[in-house]
């Protein structure tokens, strides 16, 4: 499916090219449908200090980095030296990777090809070539896969007298069966409400968040079990990150493991 969409997205931008040349063409995919808009520079929605993941998937060291926005020239993107768990991973020219960043209009990405090197003071950052196109989602147009994390939910109560304060109640286990950016489903022992707030720990499979804020939105008794659709109540985009470069090295598990 994810295979499909892109390929989806490819035909429409060769289609659509931007006229004069010079523009950057931006697809935008909503509710399956696709719209293009030209925009001349790319630092206007990407500027420097953005963080981003780079993603890279036919190299010996494939895999999902962290990164940052460091410069710009007139056809390149200086950044920081890709990183996994603090160490610096190569990326040599002619590499092919995928860049993804999140801001307040989107999620954003695209494809780019890696030129060389620049050395700024005693850095040494990486240089791709700016995208001839780049395509944004809505944030909550996430994508979602199939997972089964071992987790914990921490349920609450009202405390006594102010019942506006929440107090930590108790920890059930869970089982993570799919997540995205965006939240997942849960199944665990414990009985929810619709609406209902909790911590959901999911250390197991990212190690920071052991505390992720959730709210309940469908919640359905499966015999003596309960599953809980639920929603990421982040209230900062690192956190969120966090998940989607999970959601990113999840899915090149299960592309690895499909063949």
């Amino acid at each position: 499916m994810f295979s499909l969409v892109l390929n989806k997205m490819s035909d429409y931008i060769n289609n659509h090219r931007s006229q004069d040349g010079n523009g950057l063409d931006f697809v935008f995919a909503e509710n399956d449908g696709m719209k293009k808009e030209d925009i001349k520079n790319i630092e206007d929605h990407m500027p420097v200090n953005t963080r981003i993941t780079v993603t890279v998937k036919n190299a010996s060291y494939q895999g999902v980095y962290d990164s940052r926005v460091e410069d710009f020239d007139n056809s390149n993107i200086h950044i920081s030296q890709p990183s996994a768990d603090g160490v610096p991973v190569p990326m040599v020219p002619g590499t092919i990777a995928h860049i993804e960043f999140v801001n307040t209009s989107g999620r954003f990405r695209f494809e780019t090809t890696v030129t060389g090197r620049k050395s700024q003071g005693r850095v040494t950052l990486v240089t791709v070539e700016k995208p001839k196109s780049i395509t944004r989602n809505q944030l909550r147009e996430f994508y979602r896969v199939d997972t089964r994390i071992k987790g914990k939910v921490k349920m609450f109560y009202s405390a006594v007298p102010d019942k506006n304060m929440k107090i930590p109640h108790k920890s059930v286990d869970c089982m993570i069966m799919d997540v995205s950016g965006g939240g997942g489903k849960l199944i665990t022992s414990s009985w929810m409400e619709n609406h209902q707030q909790f911590l959901l720990d999911m250390s197991e499979a990212v190690p920071e968040l052991d505390s992720a804020p959730c709210t309940a939105i469908r919640v359905k008794r499966i015999q003596e079990r309960t599953e809980v659709s639920f929603r990421f109540d982040f209230t900062k985009e690192s956190d969120r990150n966090l998940i989607i470069k999970y959601v990113f090295k999840r899915q090149i598990e299960l592309k690895q493991t499909l063949g």
